[in-house]
C-alpha cells in the first residue's frame, strides 16, 4: 500500500513540472527552442520514451577586438593637389578605399555606417541550416584588417549569417563582416560527426554590401563631407623608426676602433619603417 502511495506522488510531482527551454541568440536577439519535457509522454508498454534534443543554442565566446588608433591627422579637401600641401588626390583615394571597407550600407539617412568587424570575402558551402538564415558552412577568407587581425580561413568551419534563405549543399560567395566568434550547441548533421551532440566555437560573418568604391562613389563621398558628415578613417601608416632613425640598424662605438658596429634594430628588425594605427578625419 505504502508504496502505490508512493509512486502515485511521484507520477503527480513529474506531471507537474513546466516545459524547459533553451534560448536561442540570433544576430537580431533571443528566442526560446521548445525542448524535451520532464513528463513526456510514455509509451503503452510502460518504457521511457527516448527524446532528441535538437534544439540550436548560438552565443557569442569571444568578442571582436578592433584596432586602437595611436595618433590621429586631418585631411582638409580644400587643400586638395594645393602647393606645400600633403593632402593628394592619390591619399584621398587610398583613403576613401580604406572608408569603403569600414563602412556597410544600413538604410541609415547617411546611406551607411562604421562597421563593427573586419569586411572580408567569404567562399562557402553550406553543411547545416541552423534556422533563421543562420547556417554551418566549410568556407574559406583572406586575412582582413590591420596586420591581418583576422587571419585567414582555409577549408574551415564558419558560421554564417545570410540575408536570403539558403539549403544544404548550396555553395556561393559573400561580403561578411567578421562578427567575433561563436559557440553553437547543435545535433551536428554532417561528417565526419553526424550525430553527435556538441559545442563547436567558429568564427561568424554577417553577409553585408559595403560602399561602392568607384569615381562616382568616391564624389559622393566627397560631396557628403562637404555637407557636414562627420568622417574619419583608421589606417596603418608607415613612418620611419625613432629607436634607429630610418636606418635600419644601431650604432654602436668601439673602443680603439674607427668604425663602429652595427647592431639591428630590434624594434622595426631592420625594415626602417614601423606600423602606426591612424585615425585620419576628413574635413572640408
Amino acid at each position: 500500500m505504502k508504496m502505490r502511495l508512493l509512486l502515485a506522488l511521484l507520477g503527480m510531482t513529474f506531471a507537474g513540472l513546466p516545459t524547459a527551454t533553451a534560448q536561442t541568440t540570433t544576430a537580431l536577439g533571443t528566442k526560446p527552442v521548445e525542448t524535451a519535457t520532464a513528463g513526456a509522454a510514455k509509451p503503452a508498454d510502460g518504457k521511457a520514451a527516448i527524446v532528441e534534443d535538437d534544439s540550436i543554442v548560438i552565443t557569442p565566446f569571444r568578442s571582436l577586438t578592433l584596432p586602437v588608433a595611436k595618433t590621429t591627422k586631418t585631411f582638409q579637401l580644400a587643400k586638395l593637389n594645393k602647393p606645400l600641401a600633403t593632402e593628394t588626390t592619390k591619399d584621398l583615394q587610398r583613403l576613401f578605399s580604406a572608408y569603403a571597407l569600414q563602412s556597410i550600407v544600413d538604410g541609415s539617412p547617411a546611406g551607411f555606417s562604421k562597421a563593427t568587424g573586419y569586411i572580408t570575402t567569404v567562399n562557402y558551402s553550406i553543411l547545416q541550416d541552423l534556422g533563421d538564415n543562420r547556417f554551418m558552412a566549410k568556407a574559406a577568407w583572406p586575412a582582413a584588417g590591420p596586420n591581418d587581425a583576422l587571419a585567414a580561413g582555409v577549408d574551415a568551419w564558419a558560421v554564417l549569417l545570410l540575408d536570403h534563405p539558403a539549403k544544404v549543399g548550396d555553395t556561393g560567395k559573400i561580403t561578411g563582416m567578421h562578427v567575433g566568434t561563436a559557440a553553437v550547441l547543435l545535433t551536428v548533421k554532417f561528417a565526419p560527426l553526424d550525430g553527435k551532440r556538441l559545442t563547436l566555437r567558429r568564427e561568424a560573418f554577417v553577409e553585408c554590401a559595403t560602399l561602392e568604391d568607384s569615381p562616382a562613389g568616391l564624389q559622393k563621398f566627397i560631396d557628403s563631407i562637404n555637407h557636414g558628415a562627420d568622417v574619419s578613417v583608421t589606417t596603418n601608416e608607415l613612418i620611419p623608426c625613432k629607436k634607429c632613425g630610418g636606418l635600419g640598424f644601431i650604432r654602436q662605438t668601439v673602443k680603439g676602433q674607427l668604425l663602429d658596429n652595427r647592431l639591428p634594430c630590434t624594434v622595426c628588425d631592420g625594415a626602417k619603417t614601423v606600423v602606426l594605427p591612424t585615425e585620419t578625419k576628413i574635413i572640408p
